[in-house]
């Protein structure tokens, strides 16, 4: 999220940080969304995650903005941001209108290579039971539109409003993947599940994780995830412990293992209730520089 270094609030200026290899607009303005080359492992997405962080601090620093990861704001008004003037988001709003400009929330999507259409599949049955715990890992949205919401992420109550969100339904066959492509009638990008297959990429895209402030965090739970991906475990009470042979054999526990620390969103709540909703916010530009 892209702040006013004064006020600390939402700031439009994303069409200023572009054209730069690795950095595009989102539905707002005041967001700006990374994205890594392929990486082979997830040290080296960690890599590559803290170069796209530098690189977005300071190109903002260089347009007088400020920069602020987290899974959503916590004092701003998602309704009354700037939207992109791009026709793909004048659209989406034009068909969801008010649903679409309160969507100012900010995820982690971690695509995992899939060596055919059939392992992404029992890939992401393997996965489902899964997703509650990965996000409730990555929390980090506990104030929305300046509210202690009650959840640690209020951005998933805001993706839920999405239609064609949510789980992802058991696709067993790709019969079942094109039938429900097929009964939503859209592009299946525009399908907005918590994970979904991604064909045209080859990957499983998941989806479900909060936006993390600390790089080191965002880069366990890309650990996470890929663990999760390579041997799907049997459903047990933590997921930590279901996750880590396949992270040893990964040799990526040393990352993974690093989500036992408290999640972020309590960090946000701590500051909140002691200094208020605009010393969270400057805590979240401080700790998003990698």
């Amino acid at each position: 999220m892209l702040l006013d270094p004064e006020t600390l609030a939402l700031a439009p200026g994303v069409e200023r940080l572009l054209p730069q290899e690795g950095l595009k607009t989102e539905l707002f303005s005041c967001m700006v969304e990374s994205n890594t080359p392929i990486c082979e492992t997830a040290f080296e997405a960690g890599d590559e995650l803290r170069r796209l962080r530098r690189l977005v601090v300071a190109r903002a620093e260089r347009e007088g903005l400020a920069v602020a990861a987290a899974g959503s704001h916590p004092f701003s008004i998602p309704e009354e941001q700037q939207i992109v003037k791009e026709p793909r988001y004048r659209k989406m709003v034009d068909e969801l209108g008010a649903t679409a400009k309160g969507q100012l929330v900010c995820g982690l999507h971690v695509h995992v290579g899939m060596e055919s259409f059939d392992a992404c599949l029992r890939t992401l049955e393997g996965l489902r039971p899964w997703l509650p715990a990965v996000l409730g890992l990555s929390a980090n949205s506990p104030y929305l539109a300046g509210e202690e919401t009650g959840a640690l992420s209020s951005r998933l109550a805001r993706l839920r409003l999405l239609p064609r969100g949510g789980p992802p339904p058991r696709l067993g066959t790709v019969a079942d993947w094109e039938a429900e492509v097929s009964a939503a009638g859209v592009d299946y990008t525009r399908i907005w599940w918590d994970a979904r297959p991604h064909p045209r990429l080859g990957t499983l895209e998941v989806r479900i994780a909060d936006q993390a402030t600390s790089v080191d965090r965002a880069a366990a739970l890309v650990a996470l995830v890929q663990a999760l991906c390579a041997a799907p475990p049997s459903p047990e009470a933590d997921i930590l412990d279901a996750v880590e042979p396949a992270a040893r054999e990964l040799g990526t526990w040393e990352l993974v293992v690093t989500l036992r620390e408290p999640v972020e969103a309590l960090r946000q709540l701590d500051i909140g209730r002691r200094d208020g909703l605009e010393a969270v916010a400057a805590d979240l530009v401080r700790r998003s520089r990698p």
